[in-house]
C-alpha cells in the first residue's frame, strides 16, 4: 500500500516530536524544503532520502510509503511485568496506549485518573519496532525497574492480541537484571499470561481466547 512519501515524512516527524526546522537541520536542508517534501511539491533526491530515513528511523521502503501493516497494534493495551530480582514474585500491571506507524510503535501510559485512595499509576513510556510481524524490540522507561531505561523483547501473537517477552536493565555498576513481561488487550489476559510465564520460567503453553475489545 503506497501512502505517499510526504505523508510518511509528516507523520513520522510528528510522532518523533520533531519540528520542521529540527528535521531540516538534521538532514542538511532548509525548512522550506521539508515543507515541499511533505506537500509532495518536490521529491527528495536519493542522498537526501537516505538521510531522511535515518533521521525518521524508517527504512527507505517505508519512506516511499510502501508499508504493509498486517496487524494493527494501535489502541489500548495492558502491560504486565515482573518486578526486579529482589521482588521476583511481585508483578505490576498498567494500562497503556500504543500508536502504530509502519513498523514503529510508541507506547505511553494510558491517561487515567486514579481514585484518591488508590496507588499512584506507574508511568510507562517506550518505543518498539515490529520485526516480520513476529517480534517486537525496543526500549522502555518506567515499569518500576531499577534503572531508568531498559530494553524489551516480545514474541507477538499471530493475530496481534498478545505479546510475551522480557525486559533487561542495568543493576548496580557492573550487573544486569531481567524479568518477564506481557502485553495484552485485556487486563485479565495480561495477568494470566504473566502468571504462566512466572510459573514455567518463560514458556506459554496456550494463548488466551480472542480479544474482546480493541
Amino acid at each position: 500500500m503506497n501512502t505517499g512519501t510526504g505523508k510518511v515524512i509528516q507523520e513520522r516527524r510528528r510522532l518523533l516530536g520533531l519540528s520542521q526546522p529540527a528535521l531540516a537541520t538534521a538532514i542538511g536542508v532548509s525548512s522550506r524544503q521539508i515543507t515541499r517534501y511533505e506537500s509532495e511539491e518536490q521529491s527528495p533526491t536519493l542522498p537526501v532520502a537516505v538521510r531522511l530515513a535515518d533521521a525518521l528511523q524508517v527504512s527507505l521502503a517505508e519512506l516511499a510509503g510502501i508499508v504493509d501493516n498486517r496487524v494493527d497494534l494501535a489502541g489500548n493495551w495492558w502491560a504486565a511485568w515482573q518486578k526486579p530480582a529482589n521482588h521476583p514474585d511481585e508483578v505490576e500491571v498498567a494500562a497503556v496506549t500504543i500508536r502504530h506507524e509502519g513498523d514503529h510503535l510508541m507506547l505511553d501510559s494510558a491517561p487515567e485518573s486514579p481514585a484518591p485512595e488508590s496507588d499512584p499509576i506507574t508511568q510507562v513510556r517506550g518505543e518498539m519496532r515490529v520485526w516480520e510481524g513476529e517480534a517486537l524490540t525496543g526500549w522502555v522507561r518506567g515499569m518500576d525497574i531499577a534503572f531508568p531505561i531498559g530494553t524489551i523483547y516480545y514474541s507477538l501473537h499471530p493475530q496481534g492480541a498478545h505479546a510475551v517477552g522480557s525486559w533487561t536493565t542495568k543493576s548496580g555498576p557492573d550487573g544486569l537484571v531481567r524479568g518477564w513481561s506481557v502485553l495484552a488487550r485485556e487486563k485479565s489476559d495480561a495477568e494470566k499470561l504473566l502468571a504462566e510465564m512466572l510459573r514455567t520460567d518463560g514458556s506459554v503453553e496456550s494463548w488466551p481466547g480472542p480479544s474482546r475489545s480493541a
